[in-house]
């Protein structure tokens, strides 16, 4: 016979549990030791009914009706086998007490919260904390990941001066110093780093036509800093690790757990809002600096054409999804704005340095 297992046992007075142990001790038979007494249940006596409910299996029996609760989950699935192979229907009058699932209910629904808080609330309470932070946290994390990274990066110091001597020219991030770097690598792709630091890759500066696209180019990722983007993505991204640092406020913590991500921004993906903001502010600063703001739809448009070739994850629109509103918001946006006929002085000599083979 099988061996006893635990129950909950439920007399006339449902308000008054005791614990017992049930088991079977013939085909149709079950008996149910209570501290007190034994019972003796027919399953084919008058009253009987089984079913489960809220991860539990309750065994009814007799008028006044008498139960017992089994929650043992290798005893569950024997006990139904055997009521099944009886021809025994579960019942459906009664359903055990919500209450009794409680025990059950709790840890599944702490599991629960916990998954949702890490997945949603952490990321959003982290970019809010890091928000917070004054923008000289940006640079000092900056400047750590770009110093960690730099090792990684072929970078061309000639072609990077040129490029810094372009976008100085330029007024496309006041609140910060822009330091432009330009990468030797064949991948369209350009990111930007808090605080400041932009790589560009010879790929995409390769792709381009005219100075007014890498103005563009550079307005949008110069917004992304402005605007702190890759410090919001970052915080996001990196919150299990960073959330605990930014609650002590112990920066040093916060800027060396950077550091060590610096290339999770190569992939770091922006929201579409997000990246509407960069070109939307892009062309204004454009425009501000006097270089035709239609070069911001040239550049979507470049990249739209070249997307189909981008390897998956290593090009400029697995981080910058590119989207058919985006180009059509940029166009009405640079529309918007008065017609330029006129290149900034200067831009166009240097565009023609960095385009040298």
């Amino acid at each position: 016979m099988p061996q006893p297992v635990p129950v909950t046992y439920y007399g006339d007075d449902a308000s008054k549990p005791e614990e017992a142990t049930a088991q079977w001790t013939e085909l149709g038979r079950i008996q149910v030791v209570l501290r007190d007494r034994t019972e003796e249940w027919s399953v084919y006596g008058i009253g009987f009914a089984w079913e489960l409910s809220a991860g539990a299996l309750r065994v009814m029996h007799g008028d006044p009706r008498h139960s017992v609760i089994i929650r043992d989950s290798l005893a569950i699935r024997a006990w139904t086998a055997h009521f099944k192979a009886q021809k025994l229907k579960q019942g459906s009058e009664d359903r055990v007490p919500w209450i009794l699932g409680i025990p059950m209910m709790l840890p599944m629904g702490f599991i629960a919260v916990c998954i949702a808080a890490y997945l949603w609330l952490l990321p959003y309470v982290s970019e809010r904390l890091a928000m917070a932070l004054p923008p000289e946290t940006d640079v000092r994390i900056g400047d750590a990941m770009f110093e960690n990274m730099a090792t990684t990066l072929a970078i061309d110091s000639p072609l990077s001066e040129t490029l810094q001597a372009f976008a100085d020219r330029l007024t496309i991030s006041p609140s910060y110093k822009l330091k432009l770097h330009v990468v030797k690598d064949d991948q369209v792709n350009a990111f930007a780093m808090p605080g400041g630091h932009i790589v560009v890759y010879t790929g995409i500066l390769d792709k381009m036509k005219e100075p007014g696209e890498l103005a563009a180019l550079l307005a949008h990722e110069g917004t992304h800093v402005e605007k702190r983007h890759s410090t919001r993505g970052l915080a996001r991204d990196l919150s299990g690790s960073l959330f605990l640092s930014l609650v002590l406020g112990d920066i040093g913590d916060v800027v060396g757990i950077a550091a060590k991500k610096g290339d999770e921004l190569r992939g770091l993906n922006y929201s579409r809002d997000l990246e509407t903001e960069a070109d939307t502010v892009g062309i204004r600063r454009m425009y501000a600096s006097g270089v035709h703001p239609i070069g911001m739809v040239k550049l979507l448009r470049l990249l739209e054409r070249e997307a189909q070739d981008m390897p998956e994850g290593m090009s400029f629109l697995s981080s910058h999804p590119l989207t058919k509103d985006r180009i059509a918001t940029a166009s009405n946006k640079a529309a918007e704005l008065d017609a330029m006929t006129s290149v900034l002085p200067g831009l166009d000599s240097l565009f023609q340095i960095l385009k040298q083979p």
